[in-house]
């Protein structure tokens, strides 16, 4: 979209106000929190947190994220508030109790300071055991594997969560030609192929069934213009529905391209560039990649081999490269503040979901946003606050547009 398309847009959403979706939000400043215990492999329900001050409550598109409870020191939260618990507030995610501080706050009352990560922690716990190789299948199908020889379905029957299982494959994701990780936590493999492929994975807990369910899922575009004709969702200061917002940029650690180097030593040393090699001068930024440990020949859980081939260990040396410029991308994050009381445009859960793409204009900082809603955090206290973080990978997808406000 050019500058002048943009702008167009941007003044057009005044236009918006009288047509979109107005609904009286259902959140209130508390939620119930039940919490459980794992026990013999069952999760046992303990009770419900009633008496406490605030909660931040994440939910993240793409793996782990931190939860936080203020809540007074009592008899009842005592016995509920222990290590390794799981707290729920009756959606899909929960969220393992791992950092408990007992402390007096400023009123000089005794509280519990509790934190903790949600489930899809679970994955930094274990390790791939041997060497993990995907060629020529679609992400997702790749990640559900990987889970599965780790955690579900593993040889070593010490080594399974037992009430872990896997979503149904939607296919989603690009096609990875050849992956290959051998050692590592499995979470930062899950990670390296999901930010790759610009795909989210999640852990869902079902209390019911006893489940803690792995699934790999693409968001939906809900952008303005959106090439699918799927409703869009805009915020706009002009919308009266975005309170606050925050830009933030860092391209200190951004790589284009890469050297990739693997098995054998000097001159015989196999090698692969990946990323723009044609960029030159100060757009040129370099990342070495040292790859030693990829071998053209893999050892597996079960102790057989594989032997590889050539096209195959160098596509397995760019996959390794364009995980790490993956990782040296420029850093671009908005953070806004949503209203959720009164009149609303959209719900949360309902009209728009995390993972999802949308549009957020601010006209104060002069900004169109169209991009990825990579984590909603949900505020509990004395009021209930919605704040939504979008990511991004790529210089272009954030816009700067004038401003409309005179």
């Amino acid at each position: 979209m050019q500058l002048e398309d943009i702008q167009k847009s941007v003044e057009n959403t005044q236009g918006l106000v009288q047509k979109v979706k107005v609904t009286n939000a259902t959140k209130t400043s508390s939620i119930q929190i039940t919490v459980f215990r794992v026990n013999n492999d069952v999760f046992e329900p303990l009770g419900e947190i009633s008496q406490y001050t605030s909660l931040l409550w994440p939910d993240a598109y793409l793996g782990y994220a931190s939860f936080e409870l203020w809540a007074p020191i009592t008899d009842d939260n005592s016995v509920l508030i222990k290590e390794g618990n799981v707290i729920w507030t009756g959606g899909e995610n929960a969220a393992i109790i791992e950092i408990i501080k007992a402390d007096v706050n400023d009123k000089g009352e005794k509280v519990y300071d509790v934190k903790g990560r949600t489930l899809e922690a679970r994955f930094a716990n274990r390790i791939i055991w041997g060497t993990f190789i995907a060629a020529n299948k679609r992400a997702s199908t790749a990640m559900y594997e990987l889970v599965n020889t780790s955690v579900i379905s593993t040889i070593k029957a010490v080594r399974k969560l037992r009430w872990m299982n896997n979503a149904e494959d939607t296919q989603c994701g690009k096609m990875i030609e050849n992956y290959q990780k051998t050692g590592g936590d499995i979470y930062d493999a899950l990670v390296n192929i999901a930010t790759d492929s610009d795909v989210g994975f999640s852990v869902l807990f079902n209390p019911i069934t006893q489940e803690e369910k792995f699934e790999v899922r693409e968001g939906v575009d809900r952008t303005l213009n959106n090439p699918d004709g799927n409703e869009p969702v805009i915020f706009s200061t002009e919308l009266e529905d975005l309170l606050s917002s925050q830009y933030y940029m860092n391209n200190q650690d951004e790589r284009n391209v890469a050297l990739v180097q693997g098995e054998d030593k000097g001159t015989n040393r196999k090698s692969v560039i990946v990323g723009d090699d044609t960029l030159s001068g100060y757009d040129r930024r370099e990342l070495y990649v040292d790859a030693r440990d990829l071998q053209s020949e893999v050892y597996h859980e079960d102790g057989t081999t594989t032997p590889l081939s050539p096209e195959e260990y160098n596509a397995t040396l760019s996959q390794r490269g364009n995980e790490k410029l993956a990782e040296h991308a420029r850093v671009e994050t908005f953070e806004a503040k949503i209203r959720q009381f009164g009149g609303v445009q959209y719900v949360y859960g309902e009209d728009y979901f995390k993972g999802d793409k949308v549009t957020v204009i601010d006209e104060q900082l002069g900004l169109m946003v169209s991009a990825r809603i990579t984590l909603a955090e949900e505020q509990y206290s004395e009021d209930y606050n919605l704040v939504l973080t979008f990511g991004y990978s790529y210089p272009t997808v954030l816009q700067k547009v004038k401003r409309i406000i005179t």
